[in-house]
């Protein structure tokens, strides 16, 4: 879970965000707002499904009120984040730095004024498509930490899918792209459309192919073990906060699958 130290980086030592320490780069600020590139594993804000995961949002304001100088030099009272996204999920996570600025942006999160772009892995669509879209209303389950489609009472998300490239084992990246997001939209659209994904057991999506399923030809030992380990989601673009494009790269994990796939980084934002 750990990242490579950045010039411009927070940190988080034990156990604020989990049993390892952690330095997240900061994908970019202002007065108003800052945004952290948040690995998987990590939660942003407390909800009933994340229960004793650790969360983003109690760390930073933990921080602050100890007087940690990385937080105190940026002039926050209070962090705050806009939006939900999943535990498993990594990619682009905002904060605003003040209550007033953290009430703006939650108000132009729910005005649907943001794009969110994400990058998935997961099978091919039944007949072979190239673009879907998803519009099925989402509500949570009654016991399981999940959501289901309900056209009587969920609320109203769409998900568009765009094939981005197909690679070996029958896997392929897909693109998604949603103006507001619910608590595992994304998951709970492409398991509705019938390609749940890699490694979200929840939804119905399989393990990652071993080593020696990608690498035929070589021998040795630990070609065994699974490719990639956990959830195929990276939030990878937000658009836009103040006019800017905020974009987290593809963690280093997700980068080397892709590769072993045939498939670039790059036709996800980028690779570390």
């Amino acid at each position: 879970m750990g990242r490579s130290k950045s010039s411009n980086a927070i940190g988080f030592p034990p156990p604020y965000l989990g049993d390892q320490p952690l330095r997240l780069e900061v994908l970019a600020e202002t007065d108003d707002w800052i945004a952290l590139d948040k690995p998987a594993g990590v939660a942003i804000r407390q909800h009933p499904w994340n229960a004793g995961v650790p969360d983003m949002d109690s760390a930073l304001n933990a921080q602050l009120a100890s007087g940690k100088p990385e937080l105190l030099r940026r002039n926050a009272s209070a962090f705050g984040s806009v939006y939900y996204l999943d535990p498993e999920a990594s990619g682009v996570a905002l904060f605003g730095k003040t209550r007033e600025a953290v009430g703006t942006l939650r108000n132009c999160f729910g005005s649907q004024e943001m794009h969110f772009v994400f990058y998935c892995i997961a099978g091919a669509a039944d007949g072979g498509e190239c673009e879907l879209l998803c519009e099925a209303p989402l509500l949570p389950h009654r016991v399981k930490p999940k959501m289901i489609p309900s056209s009587a009472k969920g609320k109203k998300a769409w998900t568009r899918f765009t094939l981005v490239g197909e690679g070996a084992s029958g896997l392929c990246l897909w693109r998604a792209e949603c103006d507001f997001l619910r608590p595992h939209q994304i998951r709970a659209h492409a398991a509705t459309l019938g390609f749940p994904l890699l490694g979200d057991a929840l939804y119905g999506g399989g393990s990652a192919p071993s080593l020696r399923d990608l690498k035929p030809k070589q021998r040795g030992p630990g070609l065994a073990g699974s490719a990639f380990e956990g959830l195929a989601l990276h939030l990878a673009l937000l658009e836009p906060v103040d006019g800017d494009c905020l974009r987290a790269q593809v963690p280093s994990s997700l980068g080397v699958f892709l590769r072993l796939l045939g498939l670039e980084p790059e036709l996800a934002g980028g690779g570390k």
